[in-house]
């Protein structure tokens, strides 16, 4: 099973992006129908000024992208014993707080939970580590019901990334 790629927890690669001179990373294609669970992989991404790195839904595929009921708790801890949290029950996207500063690169995993379940919402759980001086952990809700079949990454700044890969993977159960 393992080797034909039906073991549980096997990874399917989705796609891959390289990164250079976009403002947004657009996952047009990602076998909602065929995963509950995603994993989003964003490797050495760098922006052009500084940023937190984002996530919007999309349930027409990619034409648009959500702009509300999104939901968030993140913890954050430094090096300097600092420890908090940010969260809202009203955005406008999910922010995943990996915030880097000019042409410092982010590394971040995100899973995605129920994107093609039509009657359940949307969820994903994520980690980054994007500078020497802090790391950021949670979970965030996408508060409607209704099939996501695109997915799409942004900076806070609105400024376009200089560097870096993103991949989707499917999770096989």
């Amino acid at each position: 099973l393992e080797k034909d790629g039906h073991w549980g927890g096997s990874l399917e690669l989705i796609a891959e992006q390289t990164v250079s001179g976009a403002s947004t990373i657009n996952f047009t294609t990602i076998k909602e129908n065929v995963y509950d669970v995603h994993l989003m992989q964003l490797s050495l991404i760098k922006g052009a000024t500084s940023m937190y790195t984002e996530l919007r839904l999309s349930n027409d595929g990619g034409t648009s992208f959500e702009t509300a009921n999104y939901m968030r708790s993140v913890q954050y801890g430094g090096t300097d014993g600092s420890f908090g949290t940010n969260r809202t029950t009203s955005a406008d996207r999910f922010s995943i707080l990996g915030f880097t500063s000019t042409g410092t690169p982010i590394n971040v995993y995100i899973y995605l939970y129920n994107l093609g379940s039509s009657g359940k919402h949307s969820f994903i759980t994520h980690h980054s580590t994007p500078s020497p001086t802090y790391m950021y952990f949670g979970g965030q809700g996408y508060n409607v019901a209704e099939t996501i079949n695109a997915i799409q990454i942004l900076n806070s700044a609105g400024a376009s990334f200089t560097g870096g890969t993103a991949k989707l993977y499917g999770v096989k159960q």
